[in-house]
């Protein structure tokens, strides 16, 4: 198994890095460290009175120089966490678009799954709503894990995964759990709302009973007539480790997740998402 894990150096990356070097440990699988970096785009007046040949130059030295000091850095965590068996492969690309170049080297490496930090809730409200992360997310084709700098890795036994009882939810359900099993987690799915109370007995009857061969899984309804509050306090109550949620590939998160939940948990959580691709 590969993990892609781009990084901007900031102290959110140092944090994300930990996650990734945790999960590579348990999942058996190589880290690639990827770090793009982009030369300066001038308007051509500027450009007649600069060689910017020699410009970039000097950007790709400099980049060059702090990636090979930050590599130390990061080996230096992993021996930290006692994860210096851990192997990490390292890539420095230069782009004019770090999106396409991150989703570029997820392709290339073949990875199964990217991990990028972000700044904490102010970070994840980004995410959801237009940078570069959430740009990977939805353009990537394998798992995206998103970690807050916030976020304290403690271990990852309990995994949430935030149900609407819409049609299709047994495939997202079927991915999360072959998460958990490769995690060795047990996976919480959570349904919040208390409008529609013979529906949610006649879906969780329905989910249960397509499970029940599974060990491993369990189904909760979280009655709140705040959804976002709900998924909120029952998260934190149940000491969630990690949170899945479902996306459809090129389009809006708001398909499986609503914004309005989003924007909540973006704001108040240090939690980290997985944000798991599912068929339209």
């Amino acid at each position: 198994m590969k993990i892609l894990f781009p990084t901007d150096f900031s102290s959110a990356a140092e944090n994300a890095f930990v996650y990734a070097l945790k999960l590579a440990d348990r999942l058996e699988a190589t880290i690639t460290v990827v770090h793009v970096y982009e030369v300066l785009q001038l308007h051509t007046w500027v450009e007649d009175s600069m060689n910017m040949d020699q410009v970039n130059d000097q950007i790709t030295i400099g980049e060059f120089e702090q990636f090979r000091d930050k590599i130390d850095m990061l080996k230096r965590i992993a021996v930290e966490h006692h994860l210096a068996h851990v192997e990490v492969n390292y890539s420095l690309k230069e782009s004019d678009y770090v999106v396409e170049a991150i989703l570029d080297e997820a392709k290339a490496s073949v990875a199964d799954l990217i991990v990028i930090g972000t700044r904490g809730a102010s970070g994840l409200k980004e995410i959801l709503f237009g940078s570069v992360a959430s740009k990977v997310i939805d353009g990537a084709t394998c798992p995206v894990c998103m970690v807050p700098d916030t976020a304290h890795y403690r271990g990852i036994e309990k995994i949430g995964l935030t149900l609407e009882y819409k049609p299709g939810e047994l495939e997202l359900i079927e991915k999360s759990l072959a998460i958990a099993r490769r995690l060795g987690g047990h996976l919480h799915c959570l349904h919040v709302d208390v409008y529609d109370p013979d529906k949610e007995k006649v879906k969780l009857m329905e989910y249960r009973h397509a499970f029940a061969h599974e060990p491993g899984i369990s189904f909760h309804v979280h009655p709140d007539l705040d959804v976002e509050k709900g998924i909120l306090e029952f998260m934190r109550f149940n000491q969630i480790d990690i949170v899945i949620m479902g996306v459809q590939h090129k389009s809006k998160l708001k398909e499986l997740f609503s914004y309005s939940i989003a924007r909540r948990i973006a704001y108040h959580t240090d939690i980290p998402l997985i944000g798991l691709h599912v068929e339209q």
